[in-house]
């Protein structure tokens, strides 16, 4: 069995977890109150979270991800959003502008690295707005090298 990155296992078994989840709270609240609206929902729900651990896994297994590696170097908040843009410095010296939730704990100075969807999807010439909307969920994970 080959290697999978640790930050993509957690996010992995995180996505079945919660799949899991949902479908045993819907039967357990269908068996106590007899709500099959409830437990339809769950049902739809661990149904769709399994079709996205599916998928996930598939892109592992394919290795259709990209990983980028470096430093940080800067870490820019952004007033009144739910993300910071932070600058990451390669071996290369080449700069990257990754724009990361706030749940993710990045600090300058230290090595991260990024694993991001394949940027396959994405066309150019392509509107640079839908680009830039395409590319709004493309972090997969993050581990502190």
């Amino acid at each position: 069995m080959e290697h999978i990155p640790k930050p993509l296992l957690r996010r992995l078994a995180l996505t079945l977890l919660v799949g899991a989840g949902c479908l045993f709270t819907g039967s357990v609240f269908f068996l106590h109150e007899r709500d099959t609206s409830f437990f339809i929902l769950s049902l739809l729900l661990s149904a769709s979270s399994a079709a996205k651990a599916t998928l996930l896994a598939l892109q592992v297994k394919r290795k259709s991800y990209y990983v980028l590696e470096g430093t940080c170097t800067d870490v820019r908040l952004k007033p009144f959003r739910n993300s910071y843009d932070i600058v990451l410095t390669d071996q290369d010296g080449s700069e990257h502008l990754l724009r990361v939730g706030k749940d993710q704990k990045i600090r300058s100075g230290i090595s991260y690295r990024f694993y991001l969807k394949a940027p396959d999807s994405i066309l150019l010439g392509q509107n640079p707005l839908l680009a830039k909307m395409e590319l709004t969920d493309n972090l997969l994970g993050v581990e502190e090298i």
